[in-house]
C-alpha cells in the first residue's frame, strides 16, 4: 500500500482511514465552524488576566511533574482516549444509564461501530462521532455487554456538529440540546492521531489540573470544588503559552511541536482534577485496537521542555 512521509514515518491509508472511524480522524472536517469559541485562535497581543500569574504560580507548586504530562502516549496507552465514528451500517444501541442522574435523550439510537471499547482505566471513556445524526458523544464509565450485545455508560456528553459547540446552558449557545461534562463538548477531549499525522490542531484543547477551585468561568457551566486556596484555577480558565516563549529553541519533535503550536494559538482550558500532573489526552490507538501508533511520534514527557511558568491565563 502506498503512503506518505509525515513527521519522519511513513503513514499509510490503512492507519488514518480504518474502517467504521476514518470521519473522526480525518481532520478535514472541523466541526463547529471557523467563528465558534472552540476554533478561534487567541491573539497574541491578547492581555492575560490580572490573576494570571497568582494561578500559574499556584499550578506550578500543586503540580508534579511541571509541565504537561501527555496521558495516553505511553506503551499501554491507559489513560488516553479511543475515538471512534459511527456510519450508517454501524449499529444503533440505546445507551443505558448507570448513574442517578438522567443521560441526555440523545444517548438513545446511538451509532457504534463493531469492536468498540473505551479506555482501560477507572474512567472507561470513549469519544463516538455519529455524523449522519450530526452528534459527537462523550462516554464516561462505558461498557460493552457481550453477551447481551448492550452498552452502558455512567455520565454521558453530547454536542451538535452544526452548532458553534457551547453548552446549551450559556446564553452564547446556539444548541440548547449541548450537554454534558460541565460544559466541554467531546472534540476537545484528545489530541487525535489523525491531527498529528495532518500537521496541525485547529481547536482549544482540554486539560486537568491536580487541583481546582471552588468555582467555574465561560465556558465551563460547573465545577468540582477542589480546594478554596487563594489562585487555585477556576475550571473554565484558559491557558496558553506565552507570545514571548520561541518554540524552535525547545529542541521539541516533530509532533510535540504541532502540539505545542496548538497550546500556543488556542490555547488548553483547564475543565478537571487529576491524580497529581497537569495531563493532555491523546487518542488511545490501543484500545481502538491498531496498535500503538504513537510509538516513533511521542512520549508522554515530549513537552517537558515547557514549563508551567511558561504559560499565562487568557480569557
Amino acid at each position: 500500500m502506498r503512503g506518505k512521509r509525515i513527521l519522519g514515518v511513513v503513514i499509510t491509508a490503512a492507519l488514518v482511514m480504518t474502517a467504521g472511524i476514518s470521519w473522526a480522524r480525518s481532520g478535514k472536517s472541523q466541526p463547529y465552524g471557523a467563528s465558534s469559541y472552540w476554533n478561534t485562535q487567541i491573539p497574541a497581543a491578547a492581555r492575560n488576566r490580572a490573576t494570571s500569574s497568582g494561578i500559574i504560580r499556584f499550578l506550578a507548586r500543586d503540580n508534579n511533574p511541571n509541565y504537561i504530562h501527555l496521558a495516553g502516549a505511553t506503551s499501554d496507552g491507559q489513560w488516553g482516549l479511543p475515538v471512534y465514528s459511527g456510519r450508517s451500517s454501524s449499529k444503533m444501541y440505546d445507551v443505558h444509564n448507570t448513574c442517578a442522574f438522567r443521560q441526555p435523550p440523545e444517548f438513545d439510537r446511538v451509532r457504534i461501530p463493531r469492536g468498540a471499547r473505551p479506555d482501560d482505566s477507572s474512567d472507561a471513556a470513549m469519544v463516538v462521532y455519529n455524523r449522519d445524526r450530526g452528534l459527537v458523544y462523550g462516554l464516561w464509565h462505558a461498557r460493552h455487554d457481550a453477551a447481551s450485545d448492550v452498552w452502558y455508560a455512567c455520565g454521558g456528553t453530547v454536542s451538535y456538529l452544526r452548532s458553534n459547540g457551547l453548552d446549551g446552558r450559556l446564553a452564547a449557545s446556539n444548541q440548547a440540546h449541548n450537554s454534558g461534562h460541565r460544559g466541554l463538548p467531546p472534540v476537545t477531549w484528545a489530541v487525535r492521531y489523525a491531527e498529528i499525522a495532518n500537521g496541525g490542531i485547529h481547536h482549544v484543547l482540554r486539560i486537568a489540573v491536580h487541583t481546582t477551585g471552588c468555582a467555574h468561568v465561560f465556558p465551563m457551566v460547573g465545577d468540582e470544588c477542589g480546594t478554596r486556596a487563594p489562585h487555585a484555577p477556576p475550571e473554565g480558565t484558559r491557558i496558553r503559552i506565552k507570545p514571548s516563549v520561541s518554540l524552535s529553541k525547545l529542541h521539541l519533535s516533530p509532533a510535540a511541536l504541532i502540539i505545542a503550536r496548538a497550546l500556543k494559538r488556542y490555547g488548553a482550558i483547564i475543565s478537571d482534577q487529576s491524580s497529581g500532573s497537569v495531563n493532555l489526552k491523546v487518542e488511545n490507538t490501543i484500545a481502538e485496537g491498531r496498535g500503538w501508533l504513537w510509538k516513533r511520534l511521542l512520549g508522554s514527557d515530549a513537552l517537558r521542555s515547557i514549563p508551567l511558568r511558561d504559560f499565562e491565563v487568557v480569557g
